[in-house]
Order: structure tokens, then C-alpha cells, then sequence
């Protein structure tokens, strides 16, 4: 007999077509359109979350309240899909917030893939300002737990399955129907023969064979009945027996579910009360100043990348020192170097301020003197300060009656012209200090600082331009060396100490004379904190 002539071949093809056909369009269409319509619905349930408390959000950040900020990141911590919410003011600085850890999930990677895309929510917090323009005043962070959302829908796909064993029930009944007319129906014709035999003399009747079943396994059957009744017999009490087992094992398996249900429903709970009851003053505010520590120390790495780099200059000069020291991680000192063909350009500016503010003036300004040297040029010093003037002022809208800020900083500017062999210098409340010869003659700039209220735009500075020889050295520094206060009597190091130490080590490389600065700055100040940030450039021009 072929296979392709038995009956096994043609129900395990007929089986395989209609179960694979309709189970797996129908359970990849369900679980594709759950997926869909779960992904949808967070994204809207949590965008609509954070515009209902917006208002409130936007209070507590134009107010700077910690306790409103507070109130606002509880409640949308309420959900326990949400594992971190962070209100922000417009410096960077943590308001208030609220987190929990993430709950286990057997596919963490998984989970980031479906659900990575729609966990992270930011809304920008915005007030009108009297002129009507708009202000803004801090943002508003919302970080949901991937896990939790995958298990959640695991669970709904668990629900799928079971209707999918639904829909398999309701397919075996149709491959019943199927089989019955294939099988069953001969089958009948053959039981009805078989109840005709007497067991004591079986091989007394001849079963008749139906039409056309000559060459499949109903010919086998009616051929090796006999045998087959003694053995179908114990195949049916296997079948009941192993039935049997596995119908006791499901209902283990359901109430171990069910337990286990419960268990996590106490644990989760606990640990919700357990969460409720650490909402503690040190732990908040260890954990505030680690996000705020960790979020200067990013900052720190985003300032680094905007100073130059220090072979900016080959070329044009034979030595270049640069200091940069910032009081705290970032800060409000900025140095810039750069060649332009056969001329280079040299920048020490000192913003308001320090830490985190400073850090962003020298942002506002970093950007402003790049506009400057692309579409301004970088021949004359003096109307690079006067471009910057305005920049900055117009940068933090100190150009109009109802600004509400009044920040700025001190700058000192050269251009070193390898041509002509000149330095042009201008400077705005900063200095340049020249040495020549041995001796040290300093170069002061215009008493006009940049960008404050009270700094005219039309300002014009003054630019100083003199010959370089060979040996030349030139320093720009800000106030942050020179202010420093040290020894017994309590006094500021002055910049007439600072010509003293270059003067001892003139005939040094420019990189040990500002060490020996440095160490000799250390010493003076003793125990006594540093006050600000502290830059020194010093660069000698190639001959």
C-alpha cells in the first residue's frame, strides 16, 4: 500500500493545512492588533497624564517649589507602570521627583523592543511672560517600566492562547466532521459488522470491506481485526490512564497559577508600603544630590568638548600653556584658539558666576564667538568684543526693558598676524600681560564688561596692536588667579605677585612656568577655599 494511499496520510494533511492556516492567521492577527492597540493606548494615556498636570508642573517650576514639584511627581507615581518622574526648573536643578524599581520580567530585552519607544515622556514647562512671549521654566520627565508593560500584555497573550484553545476545539470539531465522512462513516459500516462477531468464534464471520477502502488502512484493518481487539483494548485504557494524568496535572498547574497569584498580589503590596514608608528627608536628599552630581558631571563632559584643542595652533606659535580650572565640576571660565590661514586667534573669557550657571554662559558664549569668527571675521579684536556685546545681550534678551536677568563677562582678546609679525590685543575689564626682554609690562583693557544690562551696544574697544620678536611671551589670565586669598594676613595674591613668579621663571618653558604658578598659588592660598574659576593661557608666537 502507498502512503499516499492511507488514511493517516490524508488526516494528518488535512489536520496541518486547517490548523496552521487558521491558527496561526488568527493568533498573529489577535496578538498584532493587542499589541497595536496597547501601544496606542499608553501613549495617549501618558501624554494625556502629563498635559493634565501641566498646570500644576508649570506652577511649581515657576515658583521653585519643592514641596508643589513634590506633590506632582507622587501622583503620577501613583501608576505602578511609572518607575521615575523628575521635574526639572530652567537651570537643570531637580525639583522634585519620585521613582521605584523596575519589576522582574523574564524578556528584558524584549521588553525594551516593544514597548522602548513609547517609555519616555518629556514635557517642556512653558509660562507666558508680561511682554507675552513665552518663558520657560523648567520640564517635566516621565520614565515608564518596559517590564511591567511587557508582562502585561504576556498576560493578555496567555488570554489569547486560551481562545486559541478555544478555536482548536471548535476546529477539531471540524476536522471531526471532516474525518467523519472520511473515517467514521466506514468505520460504522465496519463496528456493525464487528458487533455481529462472536467472540468466541471470531474468525466465523467475514467482515465485509466498504467501497473503495481496498488499498488504504480499512483493507489492513478488516485483514488483522482479530489481533487488533485484544490490543485496542489495552491502547484505550492506556489512553483513559494517561487522560487521566494529565487532567491532574492541569489542575495543579491552576492552582499552583492561582497561589502564586496571590503571593505576588501580597508582595506587591508590601513592597508598595514598604516604598511609601521610605520617603524619607536624608534619603530624598542624598538621592537628589546624586542626580544632580551625576547630571554636572555630563554637564562637565559637554563643556570639555566645547574648548578648543590645544594644537589648534601649530604653525603660529612655537609654545602654548593653557590652565583651565574650574571651581566647581563646570564652570564659568572659556578659552578659545584657532588658526585662520597664517593669522590665529586667542580667547580668554570669564562669565558670570560659576558651577552650573557659569557653565551655561559660557555655553551662550561659546556659541555666540563661533558666530562671530564665521560671519563676522577675526582681524580686529575690538569688534569682536563689541559683536559679543551684542550677541549676549541679545542671546539672554538683556536688550530690552523687561529683562530678568542681568549677567555678562570679561573678556581679552589677541590676534597674532605670522605675516606682519603683530599681536593685536583688546580687552574688556581683562588683560595682557607681555614679557620682553625679561621684563613685564601689562596691557589693560577697556573698564566695559559684555552683555550686562549696563553695557551699551554701541560701545567701541579699543584694539592695541605691537610688534612681536622672537622670545616674546604673552599671558592672558582671568581674575580667579590673581583673586585669590592667602598667607597669614588674609590678602589677595594681586597680579603683582603673578609678575613676580613669571619673573623668577622667565627663562622656563611656558608649560613650567605655569605649573610653578599653580603650585605657588596653592601654597599662598593654604587652607583657604578657592573663590573662583581659574584660567591661564600663555602662548609664544613663531618668528
Amino acid at each position: 500500500m502507498r502512503m499516499l494511499d492511507g488514511l493517516s496520510f490524508k488526516q494528518a494533511f488535512a489536520t496541518l493545512a486547517i490548523a496552521l492556516v487558521l491558527g496561526l492567521l488568527s493568533s498573529a492577527y489577535e496578538l498584532l492588533s493587542d499589541y497595536r492597540a496597547m501601544h496606542d493606548q499608553v501613549r495617549r494615556a501618558y501624554a494625556a497624564n502629563l498635559q493634565l498636570v501641566r498646570g500644576l508642573a508649570v506652577e511649581a517650576a515657576y515658583q521653585l517649589s519643592a514641596e508643589l514639584a513634590g506633590e506632582v511627581a507622587r501622583g503620577l507615581h501613583e501608576d505602578p507602570a511609572v518607575i521615575e518622574v523628575t521635574l526639572t526648573d530652567n537651570y537643570g536643578g531637580r525639583l522634585g521627583g519620585a521613582d521605584r524599581p523596575l519589576v522582574a520580567t523574564p524578556l528584558p530585552s524584549l521588553a525594551r523592543d516593544l514597548f522602548g519607544d513609547i517609555a519616555d515622556y518629556s514635557l517642556t514647562l512653558e509660562t507666558r511672560a508680561p511682554d507675552g512671549s513665552m518663558s520657560v521654566v523648567g520640564r517635566l520627565d516621565l520614565k515608564l517600566d518596559t517590564g511591567r508593560l511587557l508582562n502585561t500584555w504576556l498576560d493578555r497573550v496567555l488570554q489569547t492562547m486560551w481562545s486559541g484553545a478555544a478555536r482548536a476545539i471548535l476546529l477539531c470539531v471540524f476536522v471531526v466532521a471532516v474525518f467523519y465522512a472520511m473515517i467514521t462513516k466506514p468505520l460504522l459500516k465496519i463496528t456493525a459488522a464487528i458487533a455481529k462477531v462472536d467472540p468466541a468464534r471470531p474468525g466465523a464471520f467475514l467482515i465485509e470491506l466498504p467501497p473503495k477502502h481496498d488499498r488504504d488502512e480499512l483493507g489492513v484493518l478488516v485483514g488483522t481485526m482479530n489481533s487488533m481487539l485484544v490490543e485496542s483494548q489495552d491502547g484505550l485504557d492506556g489512553r483513559d490512564k494517561a487522560e487521566a494524568e494529565l487532567a491532574a496535572l492541569a489542575r495543579d498547574l491552576e492552582r499552583r497559577v492561582e497561589e502564586r497569584t496571590h503571593e505576588l498580589a501580597r508582595e506587591k503590596e508590601g513592597v508598595e508600603r514598604a516604598l511609601a514608608q521610605l520617603n524619607v528627608a536624608n534619603a530624598e536628599l542624598e538621592k537628589a544630590n546624586r542626580f544632580i552630581n551625576d547630571g554636572i558631571r555630563y554637564a562637565s563632559r559637554i563643556q570639555t568638548a566645547l574648548l578648543p584643542d590645544q594644537g589648534a595652533l601649530v604653525g603660529l606659535v612655537d609654545e602654548l600653556a593653557v590652565g583651565w580650572q574650574p571651581l566647581d565640576i563646570v564652570g564659568g571660565d572659556y578659552y578659545w584658539a584657532g588658526a585662520f590661514g597664517n593669522k590665529g586667534v586667542i580667547a580668554v573669557m570669564d562669565c558670570t558666576g560659576h558651577g552650573v550657571p557659569g557653565a551655561f554662559m559660557t555655553a551662550v558664549v561659546a556659541s555666540s564667538f563661533s558666530r562671530i569668527l564665521h560671519h563676522h571675521g577675526h582681524d580686529d579684536p575690538a569688534e569682536m568684543l563689541t559683536q559679543l556685546n551684542r550677541l549676549v545681550k541679545t542671546a539672554l534678551r538683556q536688550d530690552r526693558d523687561s529683562a530678568v536677568s542681568n549677567d555678562g563677562l570679561d573678556a581679552g582678546i589677541c590676534v597674532l598676524d605670522r605675516d606682519r609679525g603683530t599681536i593685536t590685543f583688546a580687552g574688556a575689564n581683562l588683560p595682557l600681560l607681555v614679557a620682553e626682554d625679561g621684563a613685564f609690562h601689562l596691557l589693560r583693557g577697556d573698564r566695559m564688561s559684555l552683555g550686562y544690562l549696563d553695557s551699551p551696544e554701541d560701545y567701541r574697544f579699543t584694539a592695541r596692536e605691537m610688534p612681536f620678536r622672537k622670545g616674546n611671551a604673552f599671558y592672558l589670565f582671568t581674575d580667579g588667579v590673581t583673586d585669590q586669598v592667602g598667607s597669614e594676613v588674609r590678602q589677595l595674591f594681586g597680579r603683582k605677585r603673578l609678575q613676580q613668579v613669571l619673573t623668577e621663571v622667565a627663562d622656563r618653558p611656558l608649560n613650567e612656568q605655569m605649573d610653578v604658578l599653580f603650585q605657588r598659588l596653592a601654597q599662598w592660598r593654604g587652607d583657604e577655599r578657592r573663590r573662583d574659576d581659574m584660567t591661564f593661557l600663555a602662548f609664544r608666537p613663531q618668528v
